[in-house]
Parts: structure tokens; C-alpha cells; sequence
């Protein structure tokens, strides 16, 4: 079968991708990852073996191990392996043959077309060395094309990307930082204004950072070793790797452990996530003053950008998302796999490019040892190349060194720029002489657990100074056939979207009320659903974000009436609960409260009551009040023990669970009768409950224990714990799926905790202090109100990453969805508004 490949020889890792018929996925390359270490090792007989076996000698042998090769293109000395020179093309076309050895041999025969890329800010000098790597790969011709443009590609095919869309492409790789603002034209993609970068700065300078962390914590131990000590030089390379490894694990945890095995020594150095901020703090933010000179020279302003797409590896960083999100205002998108998006988009576009008529790449080299698994594939699907009718000569273009031609007024809004090109094909010279889990079914319940540093040498290229104007690997026009490709994807994506939106199976609607139970025995069936005969909204990865709706001073906590058409929320300070009308997005009404502050809203099922959780910081006042939502009248309030946060109503609406937040205990009000008739003690301190979809369980969030507990609901007793993080805040039950997420609010980050088996399956970094959790309708994302992060993170429960960070103002506190699962409102404390989201897109 006829494929098309796309490479990204990385600095620290390299990836590859596939694009046949219909289908684009990932190439394994790795022992047990899909990407490869970017390391050569060089044996003793003089063969260079690369990736894993390269990557495990570097402990043993670091002296003939070359690691970071990519940044050393252009610097004139060459690298030393085992006391013999290797110019750095030598060792980047050995990690290129390796890539072609592999998926040659997996799919039988060599591909038809390549495409490598390589940094958007690398001038002519380093571009036509990168373009002489593909003959000491054993290919005659390859084609090339930059890193953000591969990775724009690919991110059309992934979201909605409508024409007058700009995006920025924020690329934070292992040694490098490119910053590049796109356009998306009738015609294709451009890039506006001049991309810019960082030559020395990515997660190798992070690691170098962690390892000053360890020589601090040891007392400049590492700064006295003997470096002419063979054992010293295999301790430090082993510190090293160990090191990388914490820097990953703050990814996802909240802190890691460092072994040191020093000659004569050995101890453990504790790493916090926070230490680790501090530490790379000053560089996120020159890489945020990089792209803001990108946004300059393309002459766009923030607002006018749909989003910035984090690319690479060390874009998983949550601070990095956190910094751009607050800096810019706008969403931050990250892929579930940030690392694998420029080597798809190079394969798509490899396969649009050979679709016009491209001759085909030359042959692969043999293939030699392990040939890893096929990877699952990508989601979004490409087009096969027969859909696309442009001619063959569309892609004809000015040949490499040419002079670089700019439309009239580029980089101007509105004004013809640079189109994204299509992938350049480098020189032809003689011959050399030498994916992720499969998503849990959509309506059923699975059977298990789911799932810098110092100064370098000079930077090669110094002095180099890229391109006044677009030379053709950038600036070339990407012309009909990768236009019509990507215009075919978006309808492709839109289409699947509208029809899940219809085809899907429509909500059940259950009986009415449920017959009174004997005491205790009130778990309830579902809830009926608020549309009756339709399947909810299917969300979209990156909500929109609409127009601020005023609704008084401090909104702590904002909620929606089951069917849909009224917000209740409630204002602290002001002792009053706000309505707005969400069809027209205004406030209809405001009730006072006599009793207090309010501070949480609870629905009754049928909508006809809302209870309010009362108190105030002195703590003099515990209460809930009682609102008929026919008039909006307080029409009893019932006394509890101490502080209620937010309850919930059993699904036949006869019972009111409230957790006490300072006695340690929930209460069960009588709904009838509105008084107190139980009270459940649980651990310390109670913030939130819910109940699963068939009432059967209530999940609780136990503040100063770092447990969430399982209440039966029908004897009242405690019957599971979870540990989680730090200070979990809130819960929320998965509207169809055997999973709960929680909020942990000191730890800032979100646990993922199966409930077929009670254990935590993922911990999600999501930025400081997140407060409230919500579901989409569909249960495709949840959404996270981070108060001080300033922002509502949106997570994936398919790949369990933050797919997008939307700034929403000063002190998001919760994030209340529509039954239609359309929109979400978030509250807004220190701004007094609501902030619609429009989930559909």
C-alpha cells in the first residue's frame, strides 16, 4: 500500500507519521513510545546505532553518545563520538535513516513522498545544510517545510479553522523556541508577518535547570567532581537522565524525587512543581515576548487571534499555557500528544503534495532489527489524494536559493500575504559515500480502571540573519490542491460533527416522579433529559468565549435550571440571587436572602425549588434557604450544623444531602417537610456532593482529609474512599461513564478516579486553585474554573490533557452547562459577570 511520510528530527526526540487513503496516524519508532530519542551512539566497530540503544549507552558511554544534534547544524566544529569527528549532517542522516529503515519494513516498501521539517526562524545558511541530510539518508530528493506551518496543518484537520481565523503557532520544542502567527484565507494558510525564535531554549535548558536545582539541594556537590573520573562521568550522565525524568513527572504530579548516586555519596533531592515554575518562570516569559514580536511584525493584535497552539513537548508544561493564557487573553490549545502534531501535518502534507502529481521520494534503506507495532490512528481523517482536481504545475514553484517573492501588503490584516507553502524540495545531489487508548464506548460503563541552565557553546548560525522576505520553504503560496485538501478536511470534520450532533442516540426519558421509599431508601432513577428526544451538543476541544453579562457584585457561584432557560446565581456580598434569562443572556430578577450570604445553588429535579447554602466568614450563620422559582420568593430557610456547601437533591427529589463544611458530616433534609432527618458523618471537611446517574452512589469531597469518599445513599453510610491530592474542592460525576473527577484546590490539579474499581486513574495539572468542575452534556470534556489562574481550563476524558485554557477574567468560580449542553456560563467573582462559553463551536 502507497504512503506518504512526514518527519520531524526534533532536538531531543524525533517523530514520524503516516498519511494513507483515508487515514493519518503515527509511526512507532520508539522500543516502547511512539517517538525515538534524537541520540547516536557510535560502537566500537565504527557503526552508529541510534534512538533507544543510543539513548541507553549514554549512561554507560557518554563519551560516544551525541545527544541535541539538531542545535549544533551550522556550528563549524564538528561532534566528537569516541574521539572520532561526525559533522552534524552525518549524525541527523543516520536518525533519518533509522526513521526510514523502520517504516519501511512495517509497511513494505519505501513511501512516496517525504517531507522533513525543520525551524520556522533557521535563515538560508542552516536551511540548505538541513536539505543535504536526506542524501546521507539514502534518498535522492526530499521535500522540506517549516515546523509551525506542518503543525497548522494538522491543527486545520483537528478544530473548525474558518476563513479570516488567525492563529499563533507557539513552538517550545527540546532546544529550540519558534513563534509564527497564521491566517486562514479562501485560498489556504498564510503566515503573517516574520516568524521569531529562540536559538538555545527549550526542555534540554529545563533539565540543565533541575540538575543547578540538585547541585543547590546538595551543596555544590556536583560543581566538585572529578570530571576526569570515569565512574564520576557515568554517575553525572545517570543524575541527568534522572533528572529529565522529574522534569516530566511535574508535568503530572505535584512533586518528584530525584536519586543522586555520587561516588562516595548517595542521597534523594525532593522537587516541587512550584520550585520547578520558579525555576523556568524567566524564560516562559521570553518566549512569550518572542511571539509577542511575532504578533508585531504580522501587525495582529491579541484579540484578533482565535487561538495559540502549543506545540512540542515542553508546551505540556502547565505553567507555559497558564502564562500565555493570562498574558495574551486568549485560549491556549494544546494536542494530547503536543509532540506528534508537526510530524502528522508534514505527512498530510506529503500527501497533498504527491496528489498533484509529485514524483516519488527515493528508495528507503533496508531495514535492520525491531520493528515496533502499527500505532493506533489519528482521529481526524485526511482526504485521499484523488479528491483533490487541481493540475499537476499548481505546485511548480521558485527553486531553493531563488529570490523570495511577497504578495503586495503581506503580513498587513486583510492584505495578501505569504500562503503557507507547500513542502520545498531540497537539492538533488550525487549519492553519499557513506497513539493513544481507544476512547471508552460513549454510552457504556468499561469493565476496569480506564485507563535553563548555563551558557552553551556560541549557537551555531550565530550572526545568521533569516530572511528579510519569505524564502519559498515558508513563503510559497500553499496553492489549490493543499487549499481544496484542507478545505476538504474541515467539511469533513464539520460534517461528522453535525451528524453526531443528530445521529446520536437520543437521551431516554424515564417516568415521572419516583414513588416514595421507606426511610433511607431513596436512590432514584435517572433524571428525565431536559431536551426530550434529542442528543445533546456535541462539544467542541476549544469553546468560544462570548460577552460578559453583568449580573452585580461578587457572583460566587452560578447554576441552571434543569430545563435550560433560567441562571440562578448567587451574590455573596450582596445577599441576593441573580436571574438571567439565557435565551436573551439578561438579568430577569433578584431575590434577596434574608438569612445571609449566599454561597451555593441546588435544584430541586422538577425545577421548582432551588436551595440555597447560606453562611457567612464569621461563621455565626449556617442555614439553607428555601426559593420557590414559580414567584422567586425565600419561602423557608432550615437551619444546619455548620457552614453547607453545595448539596444535591435525590433524583425523586424527596431528600436534600447538604455537607457541613466545619462539623465533618452531611444533612439529610426532608424535602416535604424541609427539616433536618439525618445527619451522616463523613471526614473532614465536606465541600461537595453528587450522585452517580442512577442514584445509587453520592461522591463527596472531603477538604482537609484528601479523600473523596462514596456515600450509599439509601443506609447512609460510608462505603468507599478515594485518596486524591491536595484539598479536593469539588466533584463531578461523568454524565455515562464509571468515572469522577475532582478538583484538588491547593494541589491545582484535577484526579480522574475510576469508580468500577475506587482508584485514582490520572492526575491533570490545570492551574492554581481550581475550585469548580463541570461535565459537557455529552461528557466529552470537563470544564475547570481555576480562581486564581484566571481561566477554565478545558480537559479531555478521552486523553485526560488540557486541551484548551480560556482567560475569563479576574476569579472564575464555577461553570454551570446547559441541559442542550450548547453553552456553559462561568461566574466571575472580582469582575461581577457571567462568562458564556459556546461549547458547539
Amino acid at each position: 500500500m502507497s504512503y506518504h511520510l512526514g518527519v520531524d528530527l526534533g532536538t531531543t526526540f524525533v517523530a514520524a507519521a503516516v498519511a494513507h487513503d483515508s487515514s493519518l496516524e503515527m509511526a512507532a519508532l520508539g522500543d516502547r513510545s511512539t517517538v525515538m530519542p534524537a541520540a547516536v551512539y557510535l560502537r566500537d566497530d565504527g557503526v552508529l546505532v541510534t534512538g533507544d540503544a543510543a539513548a541507553r549507552r549514554s549512561v554507560s558511554h557518554p563519551d560516544r553518545v551525541a545527544t541535541e544534534i539538531k542545535r549544533r547544524l551550522g556550528d563549524p566544529t564538528p561532534l566528537l563520538l569516541g574521539g572520532t569527528s561526525h559533522a552534524v549532517t552525518d549524525l541527523l542522516g543516520a536518525l533519518l535513516q533509522e526513521v526510514l529503515a523502520r517504516v519501511s519494513a512495517e509497511r513494505g516498501g519505501p513511501a512516496e513522498e517525504i517531507v522533513l521539517t525543520h525551524p520556522a526562524n533557521w535563515g538560508p545558511f542552516r536551511r540548505e545544510l538541513f536539505e543535504e541530510v536526506p542524501r546521507f539518508a539514502g534518498l535522492s530528493t526530499a521535500l522540506t517545510v517549516s515546523e509551525p506551518e506542518a503543525a497548522a496543518a494538522y491543527y486545520a484537520t483537528t478544530r473548525r479553522l474558518t476563513e479570516g481565523d488567525v492563529i499563533a503557532v507557539y513552538d517550545l520544542g527540546g532546544g529550540t523556541f519558534d513563534a509564527t502567527v497564521l491566517q486562514r484565507t479562501a485560498e489556504g494558510i498564510e503566515i503573517l508577518g516574520s516568524p521569531e525564535g529562540i536559538e538555545r531554549l527549550g526542555g534540554a535548558d529545563f533539565d540543565e535547570a533541575v540538575l543547578a536545582h540538585v547541585n543547590h539541594a546538595t551543596g555544590g556537590a556536583l560543581s566538585e567532581l572529578d570530571l576526569g573520573d570515569t565512574q564520576t562521568v557515568v554517575a553525572l550522565a545517570r543524575l541527568r537522565q534522572d533528572c529529565v525524568l522529574a522534569k516530566e513527572a511535574l508535568s503530572l504530579d505535584s512533586e518528584a524525587t530525584i536519586p543522586v548516586f555520587l561516588p562516595g555519596r548517595h542521597l534523594d533531592v525532593r522537587i516541587t512543581r512550584a520550585e520547578f515554575e520558579d525555576m523556568i518562570r524567566a524564560p516562559v516569559e521570553s518566549t512569550i515576548g518572542t511571539l509577542t514580536r511575532a504578533l508585531r511584525t504580522a501587525d495582529v493584535t491579541p484579540d484578533r487571534l482565535s487561538a495559540v497552539l502549543l506545540v512540542g513537548g515542553s508546551s505540556r508544561i502547565p505553567l507555559v499555557g497558564e502564562m500565555i493564557s493570562r498574558e495574551l487573553g486568549r485560549p491556549t490549545v494544546v494536542d494530547a500528544h503536543p509532540k506528534h502534531s508537526v510530524a502528522l501535518g508534514a505527512a498530510l502534507l506529503a500527501q497533498v503534495h504527491t496528489g498533484l502529481g509529485a514524483a516519488p521520494a527515493g528508495s528507503a534503506p533496508p531495514a535492520g532489527g525491531h520493528v515496533p507495532p502499527r500505532a493506533e490512528p489519528v482521529a481526524a481523517p485526511v482526504p485521499p489524494p484523488r479528491t483533490v482536481g487541481t493540475a499537476p504545475d499548481a505546485w511548480a514553484g521558485t527553486p531553493v536559493g531563488a529570490p523570495p517573492r511577497r504578495a503586495a501588503g503581506a503580513g498587513r490584516p486583510g492584505a495578501g500575504g505569504a500562503p503557507l507553502p507547500p513542502p520545498t524540495r531540497g537539492h538533488d545531489p550525487a549519492p553519499p559515500g557513506g497513539s493513544g487508548a481507544p476512547p471508552w464506548p460513549a454510552n457504556g460503563w468499561p469493565p476496569g480502571p480506564g485507563g535553563p541552565g548555563g551558557a552553551g557553546p556560541p549557537d551555531p548560525g550565530a550572526g545568521e540573519v533569516p530572511d528579510a522576505g519569505p524564502d519559498v520553504s515558508r513563503r510559497r503560496k500553499l496553492l489549490a490542491g493543499a487549499a481544496a485538501v484542507l478545505v476538504v478536511v474541515l467539511g469533513v470534520v464539520l460534517v461528522g460533527w453535525l451528524l453526531r450532533d443528530d445521529a446520536a442516540p437520543a437521551a431516554q426519558e424515564t417516568g415521572g416522579g419516583v414513588t416514595a421509599a421507606p426511610e433511607h431508601d431513596h436512590a432514584p432513577g435517572p433524571a428525565p433529559s431536559a431536551v426530550p428526544g434529542r442528543a445533546p451538543s456535541t462539544a467542541v476541544p476549544i469553546p468560544s468565549i462570548g460577552t460578559p453579562i453583568e449580573v452585580g457584585e461578587t457572583p460566587g457561584f452560578v447554576a441552571v435550571s434543569p430545563n435550560g432557560r433560567q441562571l440562578y446565581v448567587a451574590n455573596r456580598t450582596a445577599g441576593v440571587v441573580t436571574v438571567v434569562d439565557s435565551a436573551v443572556d439578561a438579568v430577569t430578577a433578584t431575590i434577596p436572602v434574608p438569612a445571609g450570604p449566599p454561597q451555593f445553588l441546588t435544584f430541586a429535579p422538577d425545577g421548582s425549588r432551588l436551595y440555597v447554602s447560606v453562611y457567612n466568614e464569621e461563621r455565626t450563620i449556617a442555614a439553607v434557604a428555601v426559593i420557590d422559582t414559580s414567584d422567586n420568593e425565600v419561602v423557608t430557610t432550615i437551619p444546619v450544623r455548620t457552614r453547607p456547601y453545595l448539596g444535591a437533591v435525590t433524583r425523586d427529589g424527596s431528600r436534600l444531602f447538604v455537607p457541613n463544611h466545619d462539623s465533618g458530616s452531611i444533612s439529610v433534609i426532608d424535602t416535604a417537610s424541609n427539616t433536618v432527618v439525618e445527619e451522616v458523618q463523613v471526614p473532614p471537611n465536606p465541600h461537595w456532593i453528587e450522585f452517580t446517574p442512577d442514584g445509587s452512589r453520592a461522591y463527596v469531597a472531603n477538604h482537609e482529609s484528601n479523600v473523596v469518599t462514596q456515600l450509599d445513599p439509601r443506609t447512609l453510610e460510608v462505603v468507599g474512599e478515594v485518596r486524591v491530592e491536595t484539598a479536593p474542592h469539588s466533584v463531578a460525576v461523568h454524565p455515562t461513564r464509571p468515572l469522577v473527577a475532582n478538583v484538588n484546590y491547593e494541589s491545582g490539579s484535577v484526579t480522574m478516579i475510576d469508580t468500577n474499581s475506587n482508584s485514582v486513574v490520572r492526575s491533570i495539572p490545570v492551574g492554581q486553585n481550581p475550585q469548580d468542575i463541570t461535565w459537557s452534556a455529552d461528557g466529552r470534556f470537563a470544564y475547570v474554573a481555576t480562581v486564581t489562574a484566571d481561566a477554565v481550563a478545558v480537559v479531555s476524558a478521552e486523553s485526560f490533557e488540557v486541551t484548551a485554557r480560556l482567560p475569563v477574567g479576574d476569579g472564575p468560580t464555577s461553570v454551570a452547562v446547559l441541559p442542550d449542553g450548547s453553552r456553559a456560563y462561568v461566574s466571575v467573582l472580582n469582575a461581577g459577570v457571567l462568562v458564556p462559553l459556546d461549547l458547539a463551536g
